[in-house]
């Protein structure tokens, strides 16, 4: 329950909870979908995600099997369910179980049927094994506890040739974000996904306050 909780508070933070200070004082926690709705679709979010610049620098194929981690409100998600088009497939993980109903909702709504909600856990995206081609986490990574064995579990449900894709915080003090103490330095997450199995491919800079790192399993 802790760890649930830690990273609950950690996602609040990421977007909008910590603008206005870095106090490293608990943030609160929204308490139903609409509130993680709000902080997550903020218009103003777009302007520093740059979530189509994102989803194009993956260069992603009709067709294409995506798993998108800690989706929220499916701010990638149904973005990435565009891209790969009906063919293709997206599943949005989230541990949170009115998101999933949201997402379930907002499916049906665009009329993205190739958008698959997942209710994962804390330590366990639920993915069927070699399932997908792109694994991608947007601001999730710096809150999963027992990291490496979490990054088994990634690598496990990836086809052959499959891709990582990690955008984070960088650690140091921002104008959003949580506070550097919650965050991993880049250098450390390479060197964690180094011992995984995983080698960095590509490494996009167009955003100011995150990294954007695409590995692939060795």
């Amino acid at each position: 329950m802790r760890a649930l909780l830690l990273w609950l508070s950690g996602i609040a933070a990421c977007w909008g909870q910590a603008t206005a200070t870095h106090d490293h004082q608990p943030h609160h926690v929204p308490r139903s979908p609409e509130e993680w709705v709000k902080i997550l679709e903020d218009p103003e979010r777009d302007s520093w995600q740059k979530p189509e610049q994102v989803v194009k620098a993956l260069a992603l194929q009709p067709g294409a099997a995506v798993a998108d981690i800690g989706a929220g409100s499916g701010y990638f998600s149904v973005r990435f369910a565009r891209t790969v088009g009906p063919q293709g497939v997206v599943y949005a993980g989230d541990i949170d179980e009115g998101l999933i109903g949201y997402l379930q909702q907002r499916a049906e709504k665009e009329g993205l049927l190739n958008l698959k909600p997942v209710h994962g856990r804390p330590d366990d995206p639920l993915l069927p094994a070699a399932s997908v081609d792109l694994v991608f986490l947007c601001d999730v990574i710096h809150h999963i506890e027992n990291r490496g064995a979490y990054y088994a579990k990634l690598a496990d449900s990836l086809r052959p040739g499959g891709r990582l894709a990690i955008v984070d915080f960088y650690k140091r003090d921002l104008p959003v974000g949580p506070p550097p103490a919650m965050k991993i330095a880049k250098d450390d997450l390479v060197g964690e996904l180094g011992q995984a199995g995983f080698s960095l491919m590509e490494e996009f800079d167009f955003l100011a306050y995150q990294y954007f790192l695409v590995f692939e399993a060795r």
